[in-house]
């Protein structure tokens, strides 16, 4: 055979491969005939198809041969029962470079020793070379002559090329595989979502149709497929408005609902309807438009909506109700307040005037119990009649420029007749520099009163009290009423300043009163501008901290927070 002649034949076989490589995706079956074809052209007789074994660490026989196999049992049985690692034999060699290999002599070539194994397999020359797909070498092709030949270089380089065309046979595979499992993981996940699913072609025809749609709908997949969608699952009301939109699309490409979530109404097979959410998007395909929707059954969420609603209205009358309450509570509190203060008014100036008088130490007793229980009566009254004007929104602070000292003495004055009787003694300091704050001087004095009495409530008998006022950042004055009563609890210490709110204490000592004094120190303070806290040591006293600015705060301004 001259050499044109055999560069003819293995470009006539490079040429059957490349076309059998491209139009299988059977990577077994286009081996067999590439080896057909490569033994007819060569002259070789035995050809071998090598794949990667299950576990991916070796190659081993795919138990493809092509020529009579059955004359050479030993080398079949090597081929059957060895793993090629990469190195190993000759399959080894090439899957460790990627390249082909020839061994002139198997029974003579280191390389194939370790396979061999000291026995005849039968023949002699052997060449192999990769099928190299995308992620490398995907098989090996393998092939056997019973005579010694020496190395052929131009059928190498042709065995090099077919094996990247055998190649794209692997790649092809791969891609149809990928593409088939994406199509079983999308049919598996469409199946099992708990929203419809349902695709139409073109003129409306319903292609598919999931298991929630079967349940929502309440027809088979088999019932419906093939049938028009707007005859399956649109109200009859509906049925002109869907074809319509469905020709516009179609005619001008232009849609109102594609993509959008919208709320409509979906028709069971026994004709009775009930609120879906529906999403419709169109893909092309096979150049003809296709429709696909995911349909949510919304029942339960319009019951819940309604539900909602109709509790929202029994809240709505409530409050309204409950407005109506506290605007009569505050108007009964206004007016029973004014009716009590024009008699204690009255008995608390008979009882003063007793006061003056030359009585025995036994009424003495009485008429300062009378009195007392007059102030404390007098107190609550005050109390619930700036409950009544704060609740009104009638607070206002008629601020103006204060001297402290005269004003902590009036207020000690004021809660004098409860200091005495319980053996208190109320101290009163005021730091150099502190003249005057810019306030309104009857809730002033009724603020500092407020906590001076709260001082005695909580204190034991013959404890004093102290009322110190200082510079507060100056900008401000810090009066401090400090007591060495029961203390406050930590967990209570915040919530102190709330209206009506009494502290544990109060209630297992049975402590009068009913938790206004506080609030209303704090309520008297913001309406300076200003601020009250409190510090406790439980078993060992508290201090009460009002502060009120020097100069009255601009209009909106709020300086709660600020100070030391």
């Amino acid at each position: 055979m001259t050499g044109t002649q055999r560069e003819l034949e293995l470009i006539t076989l490079l040429d059957t491969v490349t076309a059998i490589a491209g139009t299988s995706d059977n990577l077994e079956e286009a081996s067999r005939v590439a080896m057909s074809a490569v033994c007819e052209v060569t002259g070789w007789p035995l050809g071998h198809l090598a794949v990667p074994a299950a576990d991916g660490e070796a190659f081993v026989s795919a138990g493809v041969w092509v020529g009579p196999i059955e004359d050479f049992p030993v080398l079949a049985e090597i081929a059957a029962t060895t793993r090629f690692t990469p190195g190993t034999g000759v399959i080894g060699q090439v899957v460790a470079t990627g390249q082909p290999v020839w061994s002139h002599d198997l029974t003579a070539d280191p390389l194939a020793s370790s396979v061999l194994r000291g026995r005849d397999p039968g023949v002699r020359a052997a060449f192999a070379f990769p099928v190299i797909a995308v992620d490398g070498v995907t098989a090996v092709l393998q092939f056997f002559s019973a005579q010694a030949i020496g190395r052929d270089e131009p059928l190498l380089r042709v065995m090099a090329a077919i094996g990247y065309q055998l190649g794209r046979v692997a790649d092809r595979r791969k891609i149809r595989d990928t593409a088939q499992a994406g199509r079983e993981r999308l049919r598996q996940v469409i199946d099992t979502s708990v929203e419809g699913f349902i695709s139409t072609d073109t003129a409306g025809h319903i292609t598919e149709w999931n298991a929630a749609a079967e349940r929502m709908f309440g027809r088979s997949r088999e019932q419906v497929l093939g049938r028009l969608v707007h005859e399956a699952i649109v109200p009859e009301r509906y049925r002109r408005a869907d074809e319509g939109g469905r020709a516009r699309f179609l005619a001008t490409g232009q849609s109102n609902v594609l993509g959008r979530r919208l709320e409509l109404a979906g028709a069971r097979a026994d004709g009775s309807e009930f609120p879906i959410e529906i999403v419709v998007w169109a893909t092309r395909e096979n150049d003809q438009w296709a429709f696909h929707a995911f349909v949510h059954d919304i029942t339960d969420r319009r019951r819940a909506e309604q539900a909602l609603r109709q509790a929202y209205e029994a809240e709505q009358a409530t409050v309204a109700r409950l407005k109506e309450l506290d605007a009569a509570k505050d108007a009964f509190i206004a007016t029973v307040s004014h009716e009590l203060r024009t008699p204690l008014t009255t008995l608390t100036g008979y009882l003063e005037l007793l006061d003056d008088a030359d009585v025995g130490p036994a009424h003495r007793r009485m008429l300062e119990a009378m009195t007392r229980s007059a102030a404390r009566l007098q107190n609550l009254v005050e109390d619930l009649l700036a409950v009544s004007t704060l609740a009104a929104g009638e607070l206002a602070a008629d601020a103006a420029p204060v001297p402290v000292r005269p004003v902590i003495e009036e207020a000690v004055r004021t809660a004098s007749a409860q200091a005495r009787s319980s053996g208190h003694s109320v101290g009163i300091r005021v730091g150099s520099g502190v003249e005057t704050v810019t306030a309104d001087r009857d809730l002033l004095v009724r603020a500092i009163s407020a906590l001076l009495s709260n001082a005695v409530k909580f204190s034991p008998a013959d404890t004093p009290i102290t009322v110190h006022a200082s510079a507060a950042g100056g900008d401000r004055v810090a009066i401090a009423v400090t007591d060495r009563g029961v203390g406050i609890d930590a967990d209570e210490l915040p919530r102190v300043f709330e209206r009506f709110y009494r502290a544990r204490y109060a209630h297992d000592n049975a402590i009068q009163g009913v938790g206004l004094g506080l609030w209303l120190v704090k309520t008297i303070a913001e309406a300076h501008g200003g601020t009250v806290t409190a510090t406790s040591t439980p078993g060992e006293g508290s201090t009460f901290t009002l502060r009120i600015p020097v100069t009255a705060a601009r209009p909106g301004e709020d300086d709660r927070g600020l100070g030391p």
